[in-house]
């Protein structure tokens, strides 16, 4: 039995087509690129989303925030906040699916 030991070609899987080299440049990145990055991913949501979500998860190096505190620092009703909230995961949502 043979061992592939990591940085060799075929770890951790073996590899069968080898390394795809695009010289032409033909391919797009766009395409190629199964996940849109973070910054491409909030570009649809409306700043209070944008900010709602980013408080709520921790995101972009923000303190994770509960509903409470968003309420408590934004001043907006709660179900202001919920709204925000649920839209702007139903947007990241479609823009995953």
């Amino acid at each position: 039995m043979s061992y592939v030991w990591p940085g060799e070609d075929g770890w951790p899987y073996p590899d069968q087509d080898g390394e795809l080299i695009d010289f032409d440049n033909e391919l797009d990145d766009d395409i190629v690129s199964l996940r849109a990055s973070p910054a491409h991913l909030f570009d649809d949501l409306d700043p209070l989303e944008r900010q709602v979500i980013s408080a709520r998860f921790g995101l972009g190096g923000v303190p994770i925030r509960s509903m409470k505190q968003l309420h408590a620092d934004l001043g907006l009703p709660r179900a202001d906040l919920r709204q925000a909230l649920g839209s702007g995961l139903d947007k990241l949502r479609m823009r995953l699916a």
